[in-house]
């Protein structure tokens, strides 16, 4: 890059100037990783978002920091590769495709039939897959585009087969008949884990059963009747029996007798059993084992019947079990229809309020239903104890690390898992069925071949099973299945496989994340991952869920156009701490824009200085050649940022500023890198961002400008440099304006490809650092008093110092006199302010320089409004009300105002006590 680039940069930052450019070139030069490297690989897939979804925050959250890993260990040597792809998402996409359908042509899918339906959802797929691409490239991402993978691309489908395949001629697979969740709008079956329990306000029905002996009961003294309590009394139909604990007293005389189920003619037994609580209701339940999953355990137990009487799409069934003039009514209108002909029967003695915990589909928001019915289920139980095993040998690491409990409780709690599900897009399940029932499942030996075309049952008339796989279910395998298994010789499978680390929101630990640890171990031998990293979930501002039935949802595209994409990069970076929720903090990314700028001001002053020496650098040494390659776009490089420093290290005349600068840019190194290793992207960020912002552009470069005004080459060396490593420093966070002002400095090579910097120790200068803070604090100082004084910063002030440093400051007076604006003298005369900060004190004339009568009468006044905003807070803090109520921000800033205002009434204090 030529001089007229350097000096050409715009005054101010403009994302939307330099960002497209970019993204075009790393979607066209993709960072493609190479198998047969001998680099050590470094390894992230994608957690593969709806090939029909939008970028949402959780996205753009998870994808940024898997990109900044990614990044990072690129740069310090890995064969990095960041795995894209997609989900087929099989309930969401065949969802919307029926929807589409039904609006349009007013059609559904069993008017077009399964080919043809499935033709119009890959018409979709193709339509809309590529939206979610489109916008993860503007986030930056440095993924290998080329290994891009689909879940139902022909080899990932391939996996799926050869997985179910396995697993049932190992046993593992099976189908049986069992209680599940039921989606009315879905038409499928869901499992636990996509189901969202939600607290309702509801009813408790209070119901009379009558006994069956109704003499009996007259001879006994009886009431002739039994109580049960119930929030659902529209499946009172399917009612099998009537269920009390054994040892309740209430009840034992009557445990084997029967009752009539109101509205009916129809008499149950009445049984013990522990499941039932007897502080619940009345302390009796009807049990329904089609219908609860509770009563389906029950029962099991008793060898009860499983009658269903509410059907696939949610209404009450015509059945012989249902009174007539239910038949057919949606379920909650039904509830509403029996609760009036109980009250009208007298067969219902109370009613009142009750919250309830729903099921929700998670995908279609309506209330799931349990029905009884016969799945393809998985046994879990010795895969997940594979995986407890691993976790117990160290073989895998949650971060945070208190994950890791939530990791094994779930799996030594683990169920059995429903994998078959009533759609017609996703992986359709390989078993065929004979007339009689037989199950026929591909041969272990030759999984690809379908039964129906297997010579052996040639003479079999096969049926094959509509349903398919669960997504999960295909999912499961990602971290092995997108690098080529079940050929474990491919090279990318033997290059990066296991994986490195996973990058995902801990709300899918159960989901996704632990079944591809069983999957990982069961079909590999081994942890799929050796790290996940678990971050938070996206709140809004309030703490709240996005959703859009709330109407809080914010798009992540919105932020890139107002921000640009680095200030947003830069705010999820900076907010993912510990695996906390983040709730949406607008500042953040102001923040990370007003950074971006910093940066770029700082980047254009230095390329200002680079060009104002141009003339004075005529040599042929090595620190001559380096500051001209930045001017004269000379290949290959003269030296290195890296060598440039360890060459202007061996100047004697070194000024302060840059010894202090190289040694803390050593410092920070080490702290980012560390932060980095750790997973803990957040700390990373933040001590770049006050290194760079406070450290080189407001103290090193406001220090080192009477050096660089004299053209010294020793400090536009440093500074050149320490910019470079700034730049490689914060390239995984921000690659946007990092890659751009790497290359408006000299250099033809994209940033993205250079070496990460090494902290080096030789660089420690420990007298340096002690000198510069002791100038920080000068200044600090200078300006604490000119503002006490009620100047401006760019008034002039002469001073005297004193302290322990006072000799160090005289001695690099220039530096403190050109930022804080004063004149440093040798005494004063008359009545003077001090200041002291860490060991200096800084010492200014009063007459002269103010009023000294107006200028106390201020303080006092002054005084006297601190104390009162001090009282304000305090009130507010010993306010039990207010602390139970308020937000914790709301809180600490209040203690911050307690602690604030007090420093400044101490210090004013102790001003006006000079004065007496």
């Amino acid at each position: 890059m030529n001089e007229s680039t350097l000096n050409e940069l715009p005054k101010s930052f403009d994302p939307a100037g330099i960002e497209p450019k970019w993204v075009k070139t790393w979607a066209t030069e993709p960072f493609r990783a190479d198998a047969t490297s001998a680099k050590p690989a470094f390894t992230i897939v994608i957690p593969p978002p709806n090939v029909t979804g939008n970028l949402h925050l959780g996205h753009a959250l998870d994808n940024t920091l898997i990109d900044i890993l990614i990044r990072h260990r690129r740069m310090a040597g890995f064969e990095a590769l960041f795995l894209p792809g997609t989900d087929h998402a099989g309930i969401s996409t065949q969802v919307l495709v029926e929807r589409d359908l039904k609006a349009k042509e007013g059609a559904s899918r069993h008017d077009l039939g399964r080919e043809e339906f499935l033709k119009r959802v890959w018409a979709w797929k193709e339509q809309y897959g590529g939206q979610i691409k489109e916008q993860l490239t503007r986030l930056g991402i440095s993924a290998d585009w080329t290994r891009e993978r689909f879940t139902m691309d022909e080899g990932l489908s391939k996996a799926v087969r050869h997985q179910f395949v396995r697993l049932y001629h190992e046993g593992l697979a099976y189908r049986g008949e069992r209680i599940v969740n039921w989606d009315p709008v879905s038409q499928t079956t869901l499992s636990d884990l996509e189901v969202d329990r939600e607290e309702r306000k509801g009813k408790m029905w209070t119901l009379a059963y009558k006994l069956e002996d109704p003499s009996l009961a007259a001879s006994n003294g009886e009431v002739g009747e039994i109580r049960i309590a119930t929030v659902r009394p529209e499946t009172m139909f399917a009612d099998q029996a009537i269920a009390v604990h054994p040892e309740d007293e209430r009840f034992k005389h009557l445990v084997g007798r029967r009752a009539r189920i109101p509205l009916t003619d129809r008499f149950v037994p009445i049984i013990a059993d522990e499941a039932v609580e007897r502080e619940f209701g009345v302390g009796a339940l009807k049990i329904t084992p089609a219908h609860d999953p509770t009563d389906f355990e029950v029962g099991e137990r008793h060898g009860l019947a499983r009658p269903s009487v509410i059907d696939l799409h949610g209404n009450l069934a015509t059945s012989d079990l249902v009174p007539s003039q239910f038949q057919g009514l949606e379920r909650f209108d039904a509830r509403k229809k029996v609760v009036e002909a109980l009250r009208e029967s007298g067969d219902l003695v109370d009613e009142k309020d009750h919250v309830t915990a729903i099921g929700l589909s998670e995908r279609t928001k309506v209330p799931v239903e349990p029905i009884v019915s016969t799945q393809w289920f998985v046994r879990m139980e010795s895969m997940a104890n594979a995986v407890l095993d691993g976790l117990d040998k160290g073989e895998m690491t949650l971060v945070p690390a208190r994950y890791e409990k939530v990791n094994r409780d779930w799996l030594e709690n683990i169920r059995d898992w429903n994998v078959s599900r009533q759609l017609w897009w996703g992986h359709q399940i390989p078993a065929w069925y004979d007339d009689a029932g037989n199950i026929y499942v591909p041969d272990p030996e030759n999984p690809d071949l379908d039964c129906d075309q297997d010579p052996r049952y040639a003479h079999i008339r096969l049926r094959r099973d509509p349903d398919v796989f669960d997504t999960w279910f295909s999912s499961n395998l990602w971290p092995f299945s997108t690098l080529g298994w079940p050929d474990t010789d491919s090279e990318d499978f033997q290059k990066f496989y296991p994986t490195s680390v996973l990058v995902t929101g801990y709300d899918i630990l159960f989901f996704w994340v632990a079944r591809m640890q069983m999957a990982g171990y069961h079909f590999t031998g081994q942890a799929p991952f050796h790290t996940v990293m678990l971050h938070g979930l996206y709140l809004d501002a309030k703490g709240q869920k996005m959703s859009k039935s709330k109407g809080n949802g914010i798009d992540p595209l919105e932020l890139l156009d107002k921000y640009g994409t680095d200030a947003c990069r830069f705010a999820w970076a900076y907010l993912s701490t510990g695996g906390q929720d983040i709730r949406h903090d607008e500042r953040r990314y102001e923040q990370g824009r007003n950074f971006a700028n910093k940066l770029w001001n700082a980047a254009r002053f230095a390329g200002l200085r680079l060009s104002e020496s141009r003339e004075s650098l005529s040599g042929s040494d090595e620190l001559s050649l380096y500051v001209r390659a930045a001017l004269e776009d000379t290949e290959p490089r003269p030296i290195r940022a890296s060598q440039a420093l360890d060459l202007v290290l061996r100047e004697p005349d070194l000024s302060l500023a840059d010894r202090w600068i190289i040694n803390r840019l050593s410092d920070v190194t080490r702290e980012v890198t560390e932060a980095l290793d750790a997973f803990d992207l957040g700390a990373a960020v933040r001590a770049l961002y006050a290194f760079t912002w406070d450290e080189f552009c407001d103290w090193y470069i406001e220090a080192a400008k009477p050096a660089l005004a004299s053209g010294q080459l020793a400090s536009l060396v440093t500074l050149k440099a320490v910019l470079e490593h700034i730049l490689k420093l914060l390239h995984p966070f921000m690659p946007f304006v990092t890659s751009e002002l790497y290359a408006a400095l000299g250099h033809r090579r994209q940033l993205a490809v250079h070496s990460w910097p090494v902290a080096r120790e030789h660089a420690r200068d420990e007298d340096a650092a002690r000198a510069f803070d002791a100038l920080r604090s000068a200044v600090s100082a200078a300006r604490s008093l000119k503002s006490e004084l009620g100047l401006s910063p760019q008034d002039k002030l002469g001073v005297i110092v004193e302290g322990d440093a006072a000799g160090i400051v005289r001695e690099n007076a220039r530096i403190v006199e050109a930022i804080a604006r004063v004149q440093v003298g040798e005494s004063l005369e008359g009545r003077t302010l001090s200041a002291v900060e860490r060991g200096v004190t800084i010492r200014a004339p009063l007459e002269g320089t103010v009023d000294l009568a107006e200028w106390t009468a201020r303080q006092k006044k002054r005084l006297v409004e601190l104390d009162k905003q001090i009282k304000q807070a305090q009130g507010k803090l010993a306010n039990e009300g207010f602390v139970a109520r308020a937000p914790q921000d709301v809180i600490e800033e209040e203690r911050r105002r307690v602690a604030d205002f007090t420093a400044q009434k101490t210090r004013l204090e102790e001003v006006l006590s000079q004065l007496a």
